[in-house]
């Protein structure tokens, strides 16, 4: 599934521009197209709630919304037959456009909001890399082989090949059930058997979504997004009509180009993961930022040595690897801030302002093209980028800062990314680490806590337990069943709910028979039902208890 999203983004946002510029289109045509066609991708925020709301759970949570988004992306694709002359067609292929991203993004949160679902959390790191390299492949064999097709057949036949391979990668998924035991098709026997769900109405999914934005840390960061993508889309409108009219590549050698070097990019995103663990994500995207300025800079004051193939294909190939290297510092950047209680939505609504600034920035290419040389144009994508820069050191993030939301009854929703597409799951309220029930949101005096709704274990974000360390908080919010949570008190090897970190197993220094797990990444901390009780009151049998308990290995 994820290979079938990167189908279309092959086609549409590599192949089809470059076999544009070949056809006379004119750069701010091109331009426009791209500003249009992305806006779905801006829009995703929406997608998730209606999910989460609209649902046929016999067949699945997530299934019913992956097939029918696929369906209408295999459909949509053949629509492209209806273009004969995209030269005096370019609304008509503006607006299929729309329609097909409509479907891929809907496919994209469908599909990853599943993948979360059934995914053990000690295994979600593999998961985004089997996300990344799905989607990587997809999209990089498909601008190949539509490079191809387009010079040597036309967009009829190759929108058909594409739809064909969409179609059979629908018909393949709907031979696999979500959950053993459920719907096959409609009308197949079957019941739910995931976890009971709670549907909220639309504006109780919505409500609070703007407390979360306005604190300064938030601000800056959706500046900072706006500007990584209005600069990103700029280049992307940029690139390919500079690669096919000023350096003369083909729209197969181009699409080709983009592929291999797409590839490289998604491996080197990978590898920068750990870095940005080790130094921050801050100042490896101020680094890599920075490489995009100088490289921008260089390529426009090099242009006597445009004439060498060579140089350029090496330029070009190191624009194309650090596009993903930017996106998974960006990604880190706004996880970094979402660690409250509102994290999905607030990162839903970072991705769609760094979305909404791409669709910009192509259209910015597109207004000043006609009259800027090519030199000025990259001039100008490297200014876009310093600019982004610029605003990048004022971000000072503080948790203390954070917004503080209202008490809300519904679920709140999990967040997950990868290195494609920004990678947003939505995955309906957090899971407990323990038992893998939903976590219910709970509100004390402004602080919010996650409690399990079966083992009633306790999920405390960093610095919240010292703010709720007392009795009288604990008794109340520590309401579960002692001997589970000694049962539960074992399990000890888990990836954090909340950032997928490593966590630490921890004993209280004070009272060393309270053994909790505490994160690597974010610092937050769980307790399994009676230990916050027992944190919280100190007594003189304590003492004793020192002599009894064996050191936590």
């Amino acid at each position: 599934m994820y290979f079938a999203q990167g189908v279309p983004a092959g086609l549409m946002s590599i192949a089809l521009p470059a076999w544009l510029v070949s056809r006379g289109v004119s750069a701010g045509e091109i331009a426009s197209y791209f500003a249009v066609v992305v806006l779905p991708w801006a829009f995703k925020l929406l997608t998730g709630p209606l999910m989460d709301r609209f649902q046929f759970l016999s067949m699945g949570t997530r299934r019913p919304w992956v097939l029918g988004a696929q369906l209408g992306l295999t459909v949509s694709l053949l629509s492209l037959m209806l273009v004969d002359d995209p030269a005096q067609q370019m609304g008509l292929l503006m607006g299929l456009g729309v329609l097909i991203n409509v479907f891929a993004a809907t496919q994209d949160v469908a599909v990853d909001g599943m993948s979360i679902d059934l995914t053990p959390l000690e295994q979600q790191g593999r998961l985004n890399a089997f996300m990344a390299f799905g989607k990587s492949v997809g999209w990089s064999l498909s601008a190949a082989v539509s490079g191809v097709l387009l010079v040597s057949v036309g967009l009829g036949p190759t929108a058909v090949l594409a739809s064909v391979i969409s179609g059979v990668i629908f018909l393949g998924f709907i031979l696999v059930v979500e959950r053993d035991g459920e719907r096959l098709l409609p009308w197949s026997a079957g019941r739910y058997r995931g976890e009971s769900t709670q549907n909220s109405s639309l504006s109780g999914l919505f409500r609070g979504i703007g407390q979360v934005l306005w604190t300064r840390p938030s601000l800056v960061l959706m500046v900072i997004m706006f500007l990584d993508g209005l600069a990103g889309g700029y280049g992307h409108a940029l690139m390919p009509i500079a690669a096919v009219k000023l350096f003369s590549f083909t729209t197969p050698e181009w699409s080709q180009l983009v592929a291999v070097m797409g590839l490289a990019g998604a491996a080197m995103a990978l590898v920068v993961g750990p870095l940005i663990d080790r130094v921050g994500a801050r100042r490896m995207l101020m680094s890599v930022s920075l490489l995009v300025v100088l490289h921008a800079f260089l390529l426009a004051e090099t242009q006597f040595l445009w004439e060498d193939s060579l140089y350029v294909r090496v330029m070009l190939s190191v624009w194309i690897l650090l596009g993903p290297v930017t996106m998974v510092c960006v990604l880190a950047l706004a996880m970094a801030l979402c660690s409250s209680s509102s994290s999905a939505t607030q990162f839903a609504i970072y991705m769609s302002v760094a979305n909404l600034g791409s669709s910009v920035g192509a259209k910015v290419y597109g207004l000043f093209s006609e009259g800027m040389s090519y030199p000025d144009a990259y001039i100008l994508l490297g200014c876009l980028t310093l600019a982004m820069l610029a605003v990048l050191l004022l971000h000072r993030y503080r948790r203390a800062e954070e917004g503080r939301a209202r008490v809300r009854s519904a679920p709140q929703v999990n967040l997950g990314i990868g290195t494609g597409r920004a990678g947003l799951y939505w995955s309906g309220a957090m899971r407990c680490p323990k038992c893998r029930a939903e976590m219910e949101l709970l509100d004390v005096d402004g602080v919010q806590v996650d409690r399990c709704s079966e083992c009633r274990g306790l999920w405390f974000d960093a610095g919240e337990v010292d703010k709720l360390k007392d009795r009288t908080v604990a008794a109340a919010l520590d309401i579960g069943n002692v001997q589970i949570g000694r049962q539960h008190n074992t399990v000890d090897h888990y990836r954090c709910p909340r950032c997928g970190g490593h966590m630490l197993r921890m004993v209280d220094p004070k009272q060393p028979h309270i053994w909790y797990e505490q994160c690597a990444e974010c610092y937050g901390s769980y307790f399994d039902a009676g230990e916050f009780v027992d944190l919280a009151t100190v007594s003189i049998s304590d003492l004793f208890r020192r002599f009894g308990t064996t050191a936590r290995e």
